[in-house]
């Protein structure tokens, strides 16, 4: 299918007994935590696979997060912000791997109250992920006991 070179790459890989991933240099790519309508599956998605990005795990933030599904979202997102106080669990997250060209062009994509930041994940790893600005959790019903995006949608 359309936007699926990536996964043919690794594919490949595989087959040649190659270490995946090669293709693209590190130095030259950007990890991007996703939490909500970016996920595999999730109807933005598309912004990821048409830019060739690499799903690299799946994980959690650390718990530092609460989860919120934000009101009159079009398709319904989440909001991510970062607190202060320690909560029991982290919030399940994508780790994918993107360009430099292909985050930026990414990124001008996203409209508010949506922003990038950077996320710390249950290993102790930084890296950059959606963030939402505080106005837009009001009216906003939280969900962080359910763990993340998929368990809210399932709920």
């Amino acid at each position: 299918p359309a936007f699926s070179d990536a996964k043919l790459l690794r594919l490949a890989h595989s087959w040649e007994g190659t270490e995946s991933g090669n293709y693209l240099q590190q130095s030259d790519c950007i990890e991007l935590a996703v939490v909500g309508a970016h996920l595999a599956g999730q109807p933005l998605n598309y912004q990821l696979a048409s830019r060739s990005a690499a799903l690299l795990r799946t994980t959690t933030t650390a718990p530092k997060y609460r989860l919120y599904a934000l009101a009159n979202t079009t398709p319904p997102k989440p909001g991510l912000p970062r607190v202060a106080e320690p909560q029991p669990n982290g919030i399940e997250v994508e780790v994918w791997r993107l360009t430099q060209e292909a985050f930026g062009s990414f990124v001008a994509e996203i409209p508010p109250p949506m922003g990038i930041g950077n996320l710390e994940l249950t290993d102790g790893s930084i890296v950059k992920g959606f963030i939402c600005e505080p106005y837009a959790l009001q009216g906003a019903q939280e969900i962080t006991t359910l763990g993340g995006w998929r368990n809210y949608l399932k709920s």
